[in-house]
């Protein structure tokens, strides 16, 4: 595979070109400090993927689906941070993926791996903040179950373990925070899936977006609060 790197910060360049040049049939065949030298370079070499700073995006979706529609090239954005509108914009402009720059040994060969094959990768904290916006947009048609329907419905364990997926862990990380095997958090999984109705932890992360459930700014899942009508958890029916 071949990539360019455009990134107007020195730094940032190296960063990306290290991690790519420890993959495996991956090569570096061209850098730009500017959106208009990395458009020339990617147009005259014709690489597989650009791999570009979000700091040279101004309007990330029209920006991003002009630069795909000039370069045909697959387009990875590398962000220092990044709120969950920009990241959805800029992947429904036609990135091919968007990733945190603290997590760019993990991530961009992930994200690069996504874009050869003509998928889509996201860094967790950044598809958490995509999945926030786009929950957001929803909220006046919002029919499901409430914040309290959620705490009441969810053991500790389960609350804690909503609260992390929310938070964009994986199912090892979260074993690690919960001194659990990673079986035990699939099946903390499964049961919360289940009681809140729910196919998939995506739909599960949403629900916890929607209710109120989930705070970015919230260390700890929600207690629940005492109720005489509710001594036990229960199932939600929605």
């Amino acid at each position: 595979m071949q990539v360019i790197i455009a990134d107007s910060d020195a730094m940032g360049r190296r960063l990306i070109r290290k991690v790519v040049d420890n993959l495996t049939d991956h090569d570096v065949i061209g850098e730009g400090e500017s959106l208009g030298q990395a458009t020339d370079s990617v147009r005259q070499r014709r690489p597989d993927v650009l791999v570009l700073s979000s700091t040279l995006l101004t309007d990330d979706r029209r920006t991003v689906g002009e630069l795909i529609d000039r370069t045909e090239a697959a387009l990875v954005v590398v962000a220092v941070n990044g709120s969950g509108s920009t990241v959805w914009h800029g992947m429904s402009g036609g990135a091919s993926g968007y990733v945190l720059r603290d997590r760019l040994a993990n991530d961009l060969p992930q994200a690069l791996g996504a874009a050869e094959a003509g998928n889509a990768f996201v860094s967790a904290p950044l598809a958490r903040q995509m999945i926030g916006y786009l929950a957001g947009c929803f909220d006046n048609t919002y029919d499901g179950p409430s914040r309290s329907d959620v705490i009441r419905a969810l053991l500790p364990r389960e609350r804690e373990t909503l609260q992390r997926l929310a938070n964009g862990e994986s199912t090892e990380e979260i074993a690690t925070a919960m001194s659990v095997t990673t079986a035990t958090v699939r099946a903390y999984v499964s049961r919360l899936l289940r009681k809140l109705g729910v196919r998939s932890r995506g739909e599960a992360v949403a629900v916890a977006y929607r209710s109120r459930f989930y705070s970015p700014q919230r260390t700890q899942p929600p207690a629940e609060a005492p109720d005489p009508d509710h001594g036990t958890a229960r199932a939600l029916h929605r």
